[in-house]
């Protein structure tokens, strides 16, 4: 009977211990709901605000920019750092802030059109078509792609392309080197960079004579195999090109120029494809975006091969 007693006491205690709990945690849950509706509430008042005073086409831009992968990412480190700071989760809460702030700023719109800015500058004001003739223009591989029927096309960069086009029926120069390659090609139709660019400049008026197509992997091959082929038209008694020009993206023109240098080439340059573009009033402003951390991401690159010699 006692036995009895003391089972039925502890299930009571039990009882009593397990509905405590569920009581407890009714206000832990509690207490998480309402920091997440604050949370959701300061960003609808930014939008609204955002709507009142740019118009209904500011707020759907917005909505698009939170609901892209980068948008969702960064709505999600905002929520991991104010839940690790109510958590007193110090660390988790730095490196959640830590890779916050890059992703704001590498897919900022003023950061990243500054860095182009610097980088483009040097040739901001060069008007192509009144630049002094060149025996033979260099346009370096990159601007196109070749669709899944195996149609090359440009891309992001293919204002080179445009370019080219221009010096050559401008009366600029009569011969364009295309050059590049793409090492791993996952089938025959995907064309290397050399083989598009003269695709697309044979289809736009002009002469296949014209065009002259040289391998490369990266910049730096580019320039090698264009120095050998200079050297081996000299060797062989044919008329080689002597005043060069460079034609690339502006914010890969004194990266360009600086190898050719190195591969005892005198190039002019040439730039097209300018990224660095007027200010806008837009959510990249706040919002980061895919589009100028892919941006930061290039222009870095130039940075960082310009400290390495390379």
């Amino acid at each position: 009977m006692a036995f009895w007693h003391d089972k039925q006491n502890g299930e009571n205690k039990n009882e009593a211990q397990n509905l405590k709990t569920e009581l407890t945690k009714k206000p832990e849950r509690f207490r998480f709901f309402l920091h997440a509706l604050t949370l959701g509430l300061f960003v609808a008042i930014l939008v609204a605000t955002a709507g009142f005073t740019s118009g209904p086409r500011m707020v759907e831009k917005i909505l698009t920019s939170l609901a892209s992968p980068v948008g969702i990412v960064w709505l999600a480190l905002i929520t991991l750092v104010y839940f690790s700071i109510l958590l007193r989760q110090t660390w988790l809460a730095l490196l959640g802030f830590f890779c916050w702030l890059m992703l704001t700023i590498g897919g900022n719109s003023i950061f990243s059109n500054s860095l182009a800015r610097m980088i483009e500058a040097p040739y901001q004001n060069i008007n192509v078509l009144e630049l002094e003739r060149f025996d033979a223009v260099i346009v370096l591989g990159g601007g196109t792609n070749t669709t899944l029927g195996g149609h090359a096309q440009g891309a992001g960069a293919g204002d080179r392309i445009l370019v080219a086009a221009k010096l050559y029926h401008g009366g600029i120069t009569s011969k364009l080197i295309c050059t590049g390659s793409q090492p791993n090609r996952s089938t025959p139709k995907d064309l290397h960079p050399r083989e598009e660019a003269i695709k697309i400049l044979a289809g736009i008026g002009v002469p296949r004579e014209s065009l002259i197509q040289l391998k490369g992997n990266n910049t730096s091959e580019e320039m090698r195999n264009i120095k050998l082929w200079i050297d081996q038209q000299n060797e062989s008694g044919a008329l080689a090109p002597k005043r060069l020009g460079i034609l690339t993206s502006a914010s890969h023109l004194q990266r360009a120029i600086r190898l050719a240098k190195s591969n005892g080439l005198e190039a002019h340059p040439i730039p097209s494809n300018f990224l660095a573009d007027h200010y806008l009033s837009s959510p990249d402003l706040v919002i980061p975006s895919g589009e100028y951390l892919d941006q930061t991401a290039r222009i870095t690159k130039e940075y960082l091969a310009r400290i390495v010699g390379r």
